[in-house]
């Protein structure tokens, strides 16, 4: 099932409903937004990192800051779980999605109701392209990564569609769009991360307490 680590049209299982329609909206609220400790990152496991705050408050500008060089863990080619893409603990269905700003990188948050840890790939590709449909997807940006996530669960009437970030959390990022993984098909979730500008370095972080996965995309 694992695809190449380039792809215009990925193959997988997830089914064309995944992708979710673009919905202005806020992201959660103060208490994501404060920073402490950032988390070692996790490699090409499914275990956790050390917990860590999500997001950051935005500052005004998304420009590099050439005096930090890329740490360990950042890279370009794709990165996916040891076990993938085989199903894992279910993670529930998505809750929530936040981006916010850090020292040298801006970090997309996926959170997720239940208290499995999800496995993942995630990698660049050339058009941001369904699964198992092969439609393309407007997504706002002039790159693409795409987020692919196990075991995610189908919504139920009682668990609303997370809203994506507004426009104002996403000023003086490089993120020009960051949809929910809400629900799964077959299991596995899909969503796409909009960058400005060229393929940036990046990293994935899986946290817990609550179940989240993370990717770090450097400015």
């Amino acid at each position: 099932m694992t695809g190449p680590s380039r792809r215009r049209r990925t193959t997988a299982v997830v089914g064309a409903a995944l992708v979710l329609a673009v919905t202005a909206g806020c992201g959660d609220g103060d208490e994501d937004l404060a920073s402490t400790t950032d988390p070692a990152p996790t490699g090409s496991s499914a275990s956790p990192s050390p917990s860590a705050s999500d997001t950051e408050s935005a500052s005004p500008s998304a420009s590099p800051s050439p005096s930090l060089e890329v740490p360990e863990g950042f890279g370009t080619e794709e990165q996916a779980s040891d076990s993938w893409p085989e199903l894992g603990p279910r993670v529930g269905v998505g809750t929530a999605v936040r981006v916010g700003r850090h020292e040298g990188y801006d970090r997309v948050v996926y959170e997720f109701s239940g208290s499995g840890l999800p496995t993942y790939q995630v990698e660049w590709v050339d058009e941001p392209v369904q699964s198992g449909s092969g439609n393309t997807v407007e997504v706002p940006g002039d790159a693409y990564l795409s987020v692919r996530a196990s075991t995610v669960e189908i919504p139920t009437d009682s668990q609303p569609q997370p809203q994506a970030p507004g426009a104002g959390r996403l000023d003086g990022t490089v993120v020009a769009s960051a949809e929910p993984i809400w629900g799964g098909f077959e299991g596995y979730g899909e969503t796409f991360v909009g960058v400005t500008g060229e393929e940036r370095p990046f990293r994935v972080l899986v946290l817990e307490e609550p179940t989240r996965l993370v990717v770090d995309v450097w400015r």
